[in-house]
C-alpha cells in the first residue's frame, strides 16, 4: 500500500494446518498411546514498511498453538533495517541468529516439511531437540536453556549482512551478530554470532534462505556458522558458570535437470556446554534445569527431494550423538514425504512420515515413536 511518494506498507500472512498422528505418554506411566491431533503449526500476520530505499520496519506476529503452550499471539520479529549499502545491512532489534543455515531457512519455504530436530541446537532455541515433525520436544536432549513453554528463538539484537559477487557465477554473504542471548547465570555476557557463505552459479541474496527454489535457481551452496556465549547459567553441583558454543557447516544445491528438479542439503552441528551435568538458574535457590552432557554432541543431518511438476518426493536422515556416558539424549531419526504445490510455496500440501528413534528407550515399553503429519500451507 503506496503511502507517499517515499513511503510504502505490506501486509503479509502465514498459515500453517496440520492434522498430527504420533505416540505420546498421555498419563505419564510410561505406557505410550496413539494421539491424534489437529494443530496450527503457524499462523503469521507480517508488516513491512519501507521508507524509500534505505530504511525498513518489520514487525510479525506469530500464533502457534503446541501442547503446553497457550493459544496466543505474540511478536517473534520487531526490528529495524538501515541499507546504506548491500555490503552492510543493519538489522536492529528481535531478529533471528543466524547459528545454523536451517535457522536461517524460511519457514515459509521448506523442503522436508520442518526443520531437522537439531536446528533447535542452537542458544535461542533452546539447546534441544524435537520430533514429531518438530511438534514435541526429546526431553533427554534438552538443555532447557529457555525452559518457557515457547522459547523465543529470535534474539535481541543487531546483525550486519551483506552480499558481495566475486563473478557472475561465484557470491558471497555474511552475517555478524550480537544479541543479548541467555542470561540464566546471574551475570551480563552478549551472544556473538558470525556466519559466512559462498554460493556457485546463482546466489542466494536473501537474509533467509528457501529449503528448495522449485527449480527457479542453479546453485551449490557452502556455509558455516559460530555462535557463543559465556556464562549462560550454573553448574548446579558446582555453582560455576557454564558457557556455550556451537558452531555448524552446511551444504546446499538445486540442480534444474532436463525433467524435473533435484534438491539436496546437509549439515553438521556441534554444541558445547562445558560437558557437567545438570544447569541451573541464578536465584536464591538455583532452579534446575537441562542436563548439560545429555544435550550437548555432535549430529548431522541430510535430506534430498526431487520436483516433477508440481509433486515433490524427499527423504531426511539425521543423527545426534550426545556427550552423556550413558547416550541419553543420542537419537536417530528417518523421514519421508512428499508435497504437491498448487501455487509453489504459496499453496501447497505436505505430508509426511517421521520414525524417531533414540538409543536409550523413552520407557521400558517404547523404544521408538512413529508420527504422520498432513498439512495444509498457505503463505502470501
Amino acid at each position: 500500500m503506496k503511502i507517499d511518494d517515499e513511503t510504502s506498507l505490506e501486509l503479509g500472512l502465514r498459515l500453517q494446518s496440520q492434522f498430527v498422528s504420533t505416540e505420546a505418554d498421555r498419563d505419564g506411566d510410561g505406557s505410550f498411546e496413539s494421539q491424534n491431533d489437529f494443530n496450527i503449526r503457524r499462523a503469521r500476520v507480517k508488516f513491512r514498511g519501507n521508507y524509500g530505499a534505505w530504511a525498513t520496519a518489520y514487525v510479525q506476529g506469530d500464533f502457534e498453538e503446541l501442547g503446553g503452550t497457550s493459544a496466543d499471539m505474540r511478536i517473534i520479529d520487531a526490528y529495524v533495517l538501515l541499507k546504506p549499502h548491500k555490503l552492510a545491512w543493519l538489522y536492529f532489534g528481535l531478529n533471528m541468529a543466524p547459528a545454523i543455515r536451517q535457522n536461517v531457512t524460511s519457514s515459509g519455504a521448506f523442503m522436508a516439511l520442518d526443520r531437522p530436530a537439531i536446528a533447535y541446537k542452537a542458544l535461542t532455541w533452546g539447546g534441544r531437540a524435537k520430533y514429531a515433525f518438530t511438534n514435541t520436544t526429546f526431553g533427554d536432549s534438552n538443555a532447557k536453556l529457555n525452559s518457557a513453554a515457547r522459547a523465543p528463538v529470535r534474539d535481541l539484537g543487531a546483525t550486519l549482512f551483506g552480499n558481495y559477487s566475486v563473478t557472475p557465477k561465484v557470491h558471497l554473504k555474511y552475517y555478524l551478530g550480537v544479541y543479548d542471548g541467555v542470561q540464566a547465570a546471574g551475570a551480563d555476557a552478549l551472544r556473538l554470532t558470525g556466519r559466512a557463505q559462498v554460493n556457485f552459479f546463482d546466489p542466494e541474496t536473501g537474509y533467509y534462505n528457501d529449503g528448495t527454489y522449485l527449480g527457479e535457481k542453479r546453485t551449490i551452496g557452502v556455509g558455516g556458522s559460530y555462535d557463543r556465549q559465556n556464562m549462560v547459567a550454573l553448574d548446579q553441583a558446582t555453582g560455576s558458570k557454564v558457557d556455550y558454543e556451537l558452531f555448524s557447516v552446511d551444504a546446499f544445491g538445486e540442480v534444474p535437470l532436463p525433467v524435473g528438479v533435484v534438491t539436496a542439503e546437509a549439515g553438521y552441528v556441534n554444541l558445547d556446554l562445558g560437558g557437567g551435568e545438570t544447569l541451573a538458574r541464578a536465584a536464591a535457590t538455583p532452579v534446575a534445569l537441562g542436563n548439560a552432557s545429555r544435550a550437548q554432541g555432535d549430529g548431522f543431518f541430510a535430506q534430498a527431494g526431487y520436483l516433477l511438476k508440481n509433486f515433490q518426493p524427499w527423504v531426511n536422515y539425521e543423527q545426534w550423538s550426545s556427550d552423556a556416558t550413558d547416550d541419553r539424549g543420542s537419537f536417530k531419526a528417518y523421514r519421508a514425504g512428499v508435497n504437491y504445490f498448487l501455487k509453489g510455496h504459496g499453496a501447497k500440501v505436505v505430508a509426511g512420515f517421521e520414525r524417531f528413534d533414540p538409543d536409550v528407550p523413552l520407557s521400558a515399553s517404547q523404544d521408538k515413536i512413529d508420527s504422520f503429519v498432513v498439512g495444509v500451507y498457505l503463505d502470501y
